[in-house]
């Protein structure tokens, strides 16, 4: 009788070791610092023309639509981030709505947090990065 409750109160030691350190294996440090926030790159479209366009960003032939820029005038668009980050070739797109051309700016490096302008007249685009 007595070897047999040996190896229960064994059996109950090694158990009670085992949650512990399995509790312990959980517990995670708090030292670690969260990534910092990328800035923001920003699109400002100028859209001379009479006709609104829907703009898109293309990344290795994928496209992604920020949104639509009304005719004459000034609209802003965040370019997300999943798209920048690192400095990135990225291909601008206008789409007037109702008309067949669609002008772009071919392939152009990107970083992340710049001010770029895009403006769009007499059926072209020109893309320029603003100064800070």
């Amino acid at each position: 009788m007595v070897r047999g409750s040996l190896s229960k109160t064994t059996l109950t030691l090694l158990f009670a070791a085992f949650c512990a350190l399995a509790t312990a294996g959980c517990h995670r440090l708090n030292s670690a610092k969260p990534a910092p926030e990328q800035p923001k790159t920003m699109l400002h479209v100028t859209n001379s023309e009479f006709l609104d366009a829907v703009v898109y960003v293309v990344e290795r032939g994928q496209r992604v639509r920020l949104g639509v820029a009304s005719s004459n005038r000034t609209t802003t668009f965040e370019i997300p981030a999943h798209l920048l980050f690192s400095p990135t070739a990225l291909n601008f797109l206008l789409d007037p709505i109702g008309a067949p051309a669609r002008p772009s700016t071919g392939d152009v490096v990107i970083d992340p947090g710049d001010d770029l302008e895009l403006r769009f007249s007499g059926g072209r685009v020109v893309l320029t990065k603003r100064n800070p």
